[in-house]
């Protein structure tokens, strides 16, 4: 049996084979009779819930909850985003791209989101290389300034000198290629009303009088910023795109399964000190009957808010759980009809409601990501819910000298579920030998429940099952079994039940077996 193999599935093939497989006490009777038969028990066990998971594995995407109700669970990949990509567009604006300074006061190219607006930008590490010409005859000094850039609390200011031009070849230079400034720990802090950063710059001849250069420059380089404080428009930011494989109905044949209570829930962890809004473009489900339907419900339709911290909360992260379920949205419908994958894709937008008075901030790390977790409780209904599977048989360790044999099986069910089985024994070409009944056989009987889907007694439970010597020279060569398995809840669906994990089946097997001596 695979590890994906449906639940149902697994119950019925744990509940039914759990031991039958060791024959090692029969085949070394030492006869002392033609023709004898033995009678043997072969099971007498207790199986629950749990058991069978946990035998299988099965239980890294389960929880149990306080009641005691198994939930399947499955997550989805982190859809995130960072504040990298806000800042680089300030970076690719400003960075490697020579400025020149053809007026006295001019404003650096800075870009930002359409309609944004920065008050404070905090720089972490940066250079500022700058140089002018002078072609004036007498030596000048000019004094650069940026009355938006301040360092240790002061607007930054630049002085640099150039000797004075005798009239041949070049003009006299000034720069600070060899010693650029070092721009880590500066602020951006700009005039209210503005969104730029101006860059002036003051002349003097060595007489004292004012004049202009005749030619200069800034360039900046290896940007990179902490923190960005103001308004940062209203924006998509691409989250991305996942789909969650839904592996419950695996080996689904045909039937309907209902969840009464299940949910998918959307984990949002979020640092960024701004507004921000998700935009779900697609949440579909896929089905095992080739349907594709949307979910919906007021926070696929107007989105979710993210909780964010305020300018007072830098450094802090904020989380918060948005659920889905039957009550906000159609999540019963679409995971009641047999989900095989979820497929999403959300994006967030920053300032959504366009309020430039709400001011906000970025960080170096901050961020935020969605997890997208769906979960579903066994409580609910099933109605010939048909699944199936394949197991591996060994009969050749009773010998030839078995010819036939009667099994005689017991359940006492705690489970307000029904479990019908037919099975096909398989040679090694997968070719069918016979079946396991000559038709689909109720094996456990579910038990009654009360209003709150808990089973309230024990369903006992005989079957009988013979393989006369003509049948069992059949089934002798069979490397495997075909199960095939229906399901139906206690009073044939109409109520919703809870499996709980430690409810379970007791089981006893006996056997009969014919053997010849030779």
């Amino acid at each position: 049996m695979t590890q994906k193999s449906t639940f149902f599935t697994l119950l019925a093939v744990a509940f039914f084979f759990t031991g039958c497989q060791d024959f090692e006490d029969l085949s070394s009777i030492d006869g002392a009779r033609y023709d004898a038969e033995y009678a043997f028990p072969i099971v007498n066990s207790r199986l629950s819930i749990r058991d069978a998971l946990e035998s299988t594995g099965d239980l890294a995407a389960l929880y149990i909850d306080e009641e005691g109700v198994i939930h399947f669970e499955y997550r989805g990949d982190i859809i995130a985003q960072n504040s990298d990509t806000l800042f680089a567009r300030i970076n690719e604006s400003l960075e490697g791209q020579p400025i020149p300074l053809f007026a006295q006061r001019i404003g650096l190219p800075l870009k930002t989101a359409e309609g944004a607006e920065f008050d404070r930008l905090k720089i972490k590490q940066g250079q500022l290389v700058w140089a002018f010409q002078n072609a004036h005859p007498e030596p000048v000094t000019v004094t650069l300034t940026f009355p938006d850039l301040y360092k240790d609390g002061e607007p930054l200011q630049l002085t640099g000198s150039a000797a004075g031009y005798d009239g041949e070849g070049t003009l006299s230079p000034y720069t600070n290629v060899f010693n650029p400034f070092n721009l880590a720990g500066t602020e951006i802090i700009t005039a209210q009303g503005t969104d730029s950063i101006y860059v002036e710059y003051e002349l003097i001849r060595e007489g004292g009088q004012e004049d202009t250069i005749a030619f200069g420059g800034i360039n900046l380089s290896d940007l990179a910023f902490s923190y960005m404080e103001g308004y940062f428009g209203t924006e998509v930011q691409a989250g991305g795109r996942d789909t969650i494989i839904i592996d419950f109905f695996d080996d689904w044949v045909k039937g309907d399964i209902y969840f009464a209570d299940p949910t998918v829930t959307f984990r949002v962890e979020n640092s960024f000190g701004i507004p921000t809004r998700s935009r779900v473009n697609l949440f579909n489900v896929f089905t095992v009957r080739g349907e594709t339907l949307p979910l919906e419900g007021e926070l696929i339709d107007n989105g979710i808010d993210f909780v964010y911290p305020g300018l007072d909360e830098v450094g802090e992260t904020y989380v918060e759980r948005y659920v889905f379920n039957k009550d906000n949205s159609n999540i019963d419908e679409i995971l009641g009809a047999g989900p095989l994958a979820i497929d999403y894709d959300v994006d967030a937008i920053t300032h959504p409601d366009s309020n430039r008075n709400i001011r906000g901030f970025l960080t170096d790390s901050s961020y935020y990501q969605v997890d997208v977790e769906v979960d579903l409780p066994l409580y609910g209904s099933a109605v010939d819910f048909l699944s199936q599977d394949t197991i591996d048989l060994s009969l050749g360790e009773l010998g030839q000298e078995v010819y036939k044999a009667e099994f005689k099986m017991v359940t006492q069910n705690e489970l307000p579920l029904n479990v019908s089985i037919q099975g096909y024994f398989l040679d090694e070409q997968g070719v069918v030998l016979d079946s396991l009944f000559t038709g689909e056989q109720l094996i456990m009987e579910g038990a009654a429940a009360d209003d709150n889907g808990i089973s309230t007694n024990i369903a006992e439970k005989v079957t009988f099952i013979d393989y006369p010597e003509d049948r069992f020279d059949r089934i002798r060569p069979a490397a495997s079994m075909h199960i095939v398995a229906t399901f139906t809840t206690t009073g044939e669906g109409a109520k919703n039940v809870k499996l709980l994990a430690d409810q379970g089946v007791d089981v006893k097997i006996g056997a009969i077996f014919g053997r010849r001596n030779e």
